[in-house]
């Protein structure tokens, strides 16, 4: 029988959710920490609903008749597993996170709850002050199109107006983007009390209309296709801003992807919902009373910090000063941050001394996903503003971020930046940024080089590193590239930095192949490789290839993994782990043994086939010994056996550790790590 030699993207994906919200079943996690994982497992499958399984619905559609069964399966099996995970996450709701919630005088009324008297009038005061303005009622009729938004929650009421009157259907919107998700009542007997928005609702209604008899209200919520199919063949960038609006328009009257719905709700509505919301069958989920967990991002805390677990302080460098001269600093050796285990304000000093600096000409940078305020874009336009030059390429097709980068760049451009935007059929995730300045009549060149955005926001959640260099070929390597972007010229060739479009899968494979030459020598070969998402085929196949070479291969993937380890005669000189902790893993790194001279890469490109051919992304080489062993001190500490180092089968299974698992978080292990370092 032919074995599949590759994961299923999706499901792999969704095994790393699964992960997520198994963080809630921890017995050191404090609740608030638990809820913050029940929040994000929801809204990851939120946003998987609206592209990962909207696109494979696409694929069922688009199939050629051989491949439509295929597709039909992964379709099937990517919602039933989201189902699923949905069940879960309202089973951990239920039997963990509320119990825990009582047992710190916490009490959520949730279900069948009796209200106590003070609540039940203090509910409809909230009610008639607070809510009742903004609900808008919509009575289905034969003549009606009522349109359900993405991610909005409403209910579906089922009316008895009376004799006169059929009974009724009622859509009406659940205003929970306008209002809070949750309020907070009265305190009783020293015991606090929160009540759902939804849960207002249904009794304001229902006391409003005394007349009506409901014989039920359910909460509904749509998913929609958020995919953009926007054509941006085109040089013209006036043009491409307006095909880009239009696409955003669009986004909000996507097709549907999920239906999820009360599952108390009877057949008979059911069949009305498939009906009027012209959905699919296999888009309906019954899941619960309550939908969008994601909203426990804001449930309030009435206790403070003692159920939160106490934040990481960020670290300075141990010998980068933080508001020391940066540029003398950087002109005699490199700096490696680690964030946000370190500062995100040197970068941010960084841009603010290329503002204020005289003898600062020119900045460059690349935006990928810009923070709501960004510190660094308001220092772009300061510098413009004061006569530097400046240059910034903007992508404009950043999921879900396209309006938000659009607006800046429009900020930009209006004092004076030089912005350029998406290239036809490519996105552009590059992190860099290059800063020339006049140095003794001459005109030297600094760089920044990253694995994340430049988004302060982001920096303080996601585990990235960034590199400050003033090495001339990087830096030249680095202007090439900018040209490339604003200019659309071909650069030369690279000869030290990995640039996707350019060479660098051909260079990756290159790499492995060493290590296969080496193995089979008889030499010593290794590769270490910590990335996002794995799933370009030629690059598996590649390390199948070395593992069976004998190349001892050890690989950290935090999301998509198509590669199967430990398969005999195919991968079973391959390790993989995962890492899920307070902060989500986001730093890609490559390292080969390189005959003892160790090759380290660090960059912005996951190994999935969108980075590596149809993306621009830079990776770049570590050539300072003294951050080669911070790079592989790092990577020593991720992988030692550790209580949420979670080690994969083939299957993406969790595997016992032969060996004796450490009682620790190995970004606990990191973070204390640069400490003593800091303290040294």
């Amino acid at each position: 029988m032919e074995i599949n030699i590759f994961n299923d993207r999706d499901l792999s994906w969704l095994s790393f959710n699964k992960r997520v919200l198994d963080e809630t079943l921890l017995d050191d996690l404090k609740i608030y920490d638990k809820i913050k994982f029940l929040a994000i497992h929801s809204s990851n499958l939120d946003e998987f609903a609206r592209v990962r399984l909207a696109a494979l619905e696409s694929m069922v559609g688009e199939s050629s008749p051989e491949d439509r069964q295929t597709n039909l399966k992964a379709l099937y099996d990517a919602r039933r597993e989201v189902y699923n995970q949905s069940l879960a996450s309202r089973k951990i709701l239920e039997q963990v996170v509320l119990p825990e919630l009582r047992n710190h005088n916490i009490n959520l009324y949730y279900g069948d709850s009796v209200y106590l008297d003070k609540h039940y009038e203090e509910i409809l005061h909230i009610f008639m002050s607070k809510v009742l303005s903004y609900l808008q009622p919509v009575i289905i009729t034969s003549h009606t199109n009522v349109f359900l938004e993405d991610r909005m929650l409403y209910f579906l009421l089922h009316v008895d107006a009376g004799r006169r009157l059929n009974d009724l259907k009622i859509v009406l919107n659940i205003p929970a983007n306008s209002l809070p998700r949750f309020f907070t009542l009265s305190k009783v007997e020293d015991k606090n009390y929160i009540v759902f928005l939804d849960d207002i609702i249904r009794l304001g209604i229902q006391s409003l209309f005394k007349n009506y008899e409901f014989k039920g209200i359910y909460a509904i919520k749509i998913n929609r296709n958020a995919d953009l199919h926007v054509d941006d063949d085109t040089d013209d960038e006036e043009d491409f801003v307006e095909v880009l609006q239009r696409g955003l328009d669009l986004r909000k009257t996507g097709a549907p992807s999920r239906f999820q719905y009360d599952a108390t709700m009877p057949e008979n509505l059911i069949q009305f919902c498939h009906q009027q919301f012209q959905l699919e069958e296999g888009e309906m989920l019954p899941v619960g009373h309550y939908l969008s967990s994601s909203d426990f991002f804001r449930f309030p805390n009435p206790n403070g910090s003692s159920l939160v677990q106490s934040a990481w302080t960020p670290l300075k460098h141990p010998s980068l000063l933080l508001y020391g001269n940066y540029f003398n600093a950087i002109g005699s050796q490199d700096y490696l941050l680690n964030f946000p285990y370190q500062s995100y304000d040197y970068v941010l000093v960084f841009f603010n001394l290329a503002v204020l600096d005289q003898d600062v000409t020119e900045i460059m940078a690349t935006f990928y996903r810009v923070a709501q305020d960004s510190h660094i874009v308001n220092a772009l336009i300061s510098a413009a503003k004061n006569g530097k030059k400046v240059k910034a390429f903007v992508e404009l097709k950043a999921r879900f971020d396209e309006a938000n980068n659009l607006h800046w760049a429009n900020q930009m451009a209006k004092a004076g930046v030089e912005i350029t935007y998406s290239i036809p059929g490519i996105k552009v995730h590059a992190k860099a940024a290059l800063i020339k300045r006049r140095e003794n009549g001459k005109e030297k060149k600094y760089a920044f080089f990253g694995t994340g955005n430049f988004n302060e926001k982001t920096a303080a959640l996601y585990s990235d590193m960034g590199l400050f260099t003033s090495n001339p070929d990087l830096c030249n390597e680095l202007e090439s590239m900018f040209q490339y972007l604003y200019k659309r010229q071909q650069p030369e060739p690279f000869k030290h930095l990995l640039v996707s479009q350019f060479g660098s899968l051909e260079k990756f494979v290159e790499l492995i192949d060493n290590e296969i030459a080496a193995a089979r020598q008889g030499l010593p070969s290794g590769i270490i490789i910590k990335v996002n998402n794995l799933e370009e085929e030629e690059v598996i196949n590649k390390l199948y290839e070395a593992s069976q070479a004998g190349v001892p291969i050890q690989l950290c993937v935090r999301s998509i993994c198509r590669i199967k380890p430990g398969v005999p005669g195919l991968g079973e000189n391959i390790t993989l782990i995962r890492v899920v902790g307070r902060y989500l893993e986001h730093s890609r790194v490559f390292i080969f043994h390189n005959k003892g001279q160790q090759a380290i890469y660090l960059g912005s490109a996951d190994w999935m086939k969108r980075n590596l051919r149809s993306r621009v992304e830079v990776v770049f080489p570590v050539y300072d010994e003294a951050i080669k062993k911070q790079v592989l001190d790092f990577i020593a500490i991720q992988f030692t056996p550790a209580t949420k180092t979670q080690l994969l089968s083939s299957s993406l299974e969790t595997q016992e550790w032969k060996e004796g698992v450490q009682q620790y978080c190995s970004q606990e292990a990191f973070y204390n790590h640069l400490k003593r370092q800091q303290v040294q």
